[in-house]
């Protein structure tokens, strides 16, 4: 069965956005930890090395990537329980990745956010995204990780196309 792509990109005056949002069902406290604390994050996507701060530098690696080494992360925005951002190096690419929390009624929306270069790349970074959602949900409820293939396989040519195309979130285009 194929995993239906959920996220979305967005064309506006500087390119590309790659959106996705997850419902998680825990306070926003608790989603935050999630992302920032090591022992959670490594059951969902990697690992850190370093003393995170404002404006500080990590080494991140991620767990279930074959031959991974670890990347430089620069903490650009970090407000507890609201947003993290963060630029990542990426082999020789530069991302810059948001994650937004919002939370209603004891359970947590997680929007997340990275600007894209080209559709290609929609089509490659789109379903790892969604991947390593899915990976975060199956860690809180304590099920088994997805498998990543299903996810690239029927997922690749929906982001491809949806780039090309974009959402333009304001038009007349300038």
């Amino acid at each position: 069965m194929a995993i239906q792509p959920t996220g979305r990109v967005v064309r506006d005056r500087r390119g590309l956005d790659l959106i996705l949002e997850r419902r998680m069902p825990v306070p926003a406290a608790e989603a935050w930890d999630w992302f920032t604390t090591p022992a959670l994050l490594k059951k969902w996507i990697g690992t850190y090395r370093g003393k995170p701060a404002l404006g500080a530098e990590v080494t991140f690696t991620m767990t279930f990537e074959e031959g991974s080494g670890g990347s430089a992360v620069t903490i650009l925005a970090c407000e507890p329980q609201t947003r993290l951002t963060v630029r990542w190096v990426v082999g020789g690419d530069l991302w810059e990745v948001s994650v937004s929390f919002a939370e209603l009624d004891g359970a947590t929306t997680v929007f997340f956010d990275q600007r894209l270069s080209s559709a290609r790349e929609a089509g490659l970074i789109g379903p790892g995204w969604e991947f390593y959602l899915d990976c975060l949900l199956a860690a809180i409820d304590g099920t088994p990780r997805p498998e990543f293939d299903e996810y690239l396989a029927t997922q690749q040519p929906y982001y491809e196309r949806v780039a090309m195309d974009g959402d333009p979130i304001s038009w007349p285009p300038s």
